[in-house]
């Protein structure tokens, strides 16, 4: 069974979330790798198998190093026009010279389609361009044996970083991003099956038939 804890992280309070199926962990989106953070994984069993990120931006991606360093058999996995952020050939703080710190070499570059294993979960790749070139959001299908056992997470799970939040959607105003490129990576994500619940990059999580109905920039 998949269950997830949100950390919000750093000085935008952006969402990390830990990730655990019996026992193999992994962290979607590490801004920082926090105290909080670093006891969390410890307190679940240390085995930090994937550190996913949704895009390069710093309030994301800035504490891989150090997890990385803590857990040297993590897969870091990110978009693949995405990668310049961690090798700090693009500047992770949209809008500023490139900002020193310890590049980090991404293990698996994603694109869409693509799917990761933790445990017994599967998780799917869904290319959602628009705020960075290369973002993407990570997508847990409906489980059914889950929903037999009253799990929350029974619905499926869409960790959407900075493309769709609660009756919001991302910026598309920094370097490599588009309107319009956005606007069309919400709505394909309207058209995943159920009522799934949202886990964004910031901020409450929200589920999928709240945003169609209820988002007040992309309407579904």
């Amino acid at each position: 069974m998949l269950a997830y804890t949100a950390i919000p992280v750093g000085i935008l309070e952006s969402n990390c979330y830990l990730l655990n199926d019996g026992g193999a962990l992994a962290l979607v989106d590490c801004g920082v790798f926090s105290r909080r953070v670093r006891e969390a994984v410890a307190a679940q069993g240390g085995d930090l198998r994937l550190i996913l990120l949704t895009h390069g931006h710093f309030d994301h991606i800035q504490g891989v190093a150090s997890a990385r360093e803590a857990y040297p058999g993590a897969q870091v996995c990110i978009g693949a026009e995405d990668k310049g952020y961690l090798s700090g050939e693009e500047p992770a703080i949209p809008g500023r010279a490139m900002a020193r710190g310890n590049p980090v070499t991404p293990d698996r570059l994603l694109k869409d389609g693509d799917t990761l294993t933790l445990g017994e979960s599967t998780l799917r790749v869904v290319a959602t361009p628009g705020h960075t070139r290369g973002g993407v959001c990570f997508y847990r299908e409906p489980n059914e044996e889950e929903a037999k056992r009253g799990s929350p997470t029974a619905g499926g799970l869409l960790f959407t970083g900075d493309t769709l939040f609660y009756e919001e959607v991302g910026r598309a105003d920094f370097p490599g991003g588009d309107w319009p490129t956005l606007k069309a990576s919400v709505l394909r994500l309207y058209e995943l099956p159920g009522d799934c619940k949202v886990l964004p990059g910031h901020g409450p999580e929200s589920s999928l038939a709240h945003e169609r109905a209820h988002n007040p920039h992309v309407k579904g």
